[in-house]
């Protein structure tokens, strides 16, 4: 969605003219290195940063600015942020990364919590459940007196409305398709927190090791085939070419069965598709939410006709989101899942113990 008073602000702050004088009144660019969704800028002390929806940067969805400058018209000023509440679990890996978990007061669904400091303070009683499977508890957020409040651009319409009074910042890095561009949202969390340096040292870290990781396979004689998907009551959905999995793939030297595909989301299949791809794969893979023991039968969402393929003899694996923090913590740690899947496609002990990716019990 587009929004006429942000674009007209990015249209002030790029055609604006620059002042010569000592304060150099402009705000300046800083680089963000793989992420597409959001930018970051500078101006003094202050910082600007812009969030992107889908639409990439023709799709402007909100423009926070902090410092004690004065703001462009139509920014979300940000105090100093002491008391935050989250919509999507996946902030809470950014936020704890930063040491500020103590911060977060509320969170919703704190049932899927998988942050090992959030999961603590939730265990002493210390944030308070703003959303379930029934939907958003707005007393138990204007109770939390949050300054701020992460959400996500989508079905929030109600909420936006209902609590006038409410600072919302919508975050977008699952829209991020390059693993490092989902990773480098921590500058985004570091601007807005007041831990820009440690942000960035601590994204400077993850890129080196993911780029090293990468040159392991990167004069690989072959790349396997790999299939990757997920079941949800019976019917199979696979990642388009375009997408973090297909891209963390084609880093581990294999070869996506569905690279060639372009989709803002999941792709649904019919089950011969899925015979027809595993059937000439190396390797099956599939995304799970079990957190016990995992057959190939379960691998493949109970089809027998699939289990029964030779791809699924030997080279089954998973990831397990009730098992590992698969939509958090590994989002800061690219390098380890990839190490992982590296170590799976090509036969390999260089994981050592699995902390995301996983082979079936035959």
């Amino acid at each position: 969605m587009k929004h006429a008073s942000l674009v007209g602000l990015l249209l002030f702050i790029a055609c604006r003219p620059a002042r010569h004088d000592a304060t150099g009144d402009r705000w300046t660019p800083i680089a963000v290195e793989h992420a597409t969704h959001f930018s970051l800028l500078a101006h003094g002390d202050e910082r600007m940063a812009i969030v992107f929806g889908a639409g990439g940067s023709d799709d402007t969805l909100a423009v926070c600015v902090t410092g004690a400058g004065e703001a462009p018209h139509a920014a979300i000023t940000l105090p100093n942020l002491e008391r935050l509440a989250v919509l999507s679990t996946t902030h809470l890996a950014y936020i704890s990364a930063l040491g500020c978990a103590d911060r977060v007061v509320a969170a919703a669904h704190l049932d899927r919590v998988r942050d090992a400091e959030t999961l603590e303070r939730i265990g002493r009683g210390e944030l308070r459940e703003i959303a379930r499977a029934d939907g958003i508890d707005r007393e138990q957020l204007s109770a939390s007196r949050a300054q701020v409040l992460f959400d996500y651009p989508f079905g929030q319409t109600a909420l936006r409305t209902t609590s006038p009074s409410q600072k919302f910042i919508p975050v977008t890095e699952y829209l991020e398709v390059h693993p490092l561009g989902r990773a480098e949202w921590i500058r985004f969390f570091g601007v807005l927190l007041g831990k820009e340096h440690e942000a960035d040292s601590l994204y400077s870290d993850i890129a080196a090791r993911y780029k090293s990781a990468t040159a392991l396979v990167s004069g690989a004689a072959s790349r396997p085939r790999v299939f990757f998907g997920s079941t949800w009551q019976g019917q199979w959905h696979v990642p388009p070419g375009n997408s973090f999995m297909a891209r963390l793939i084609e880093d581990a030297g294999g070869a996506y069965c569905f690279s060639e595909s372009t989709s803002s989301g999941n792709v649904q299949v019919d089950l011969e598709t899925v015979v027809d791809e595993a059937r000439n794969a190396r390797f099956f893979g599939a995304v799970l939410a079990r957190g016990g023991d995992v057959s190939v039968i379960d691998l493949v969402g109970g089809d027998r006709r699939i289990a029964e393929l030779p791809v699924l003899k030997r080279g089954g694996f998973f990831l397990d989101s009730e098992r590992s923090d698969v939509f958090g913590q590994a989002l800061l740690e690219p390098d380890v899942l990839l190490t992982e899947l590296i170590a799976v496609l090509h036969d390999s002990s260089l994981a050592g113990t699995p902390k995301y990716v996983f082979r079936p019990d035959q």
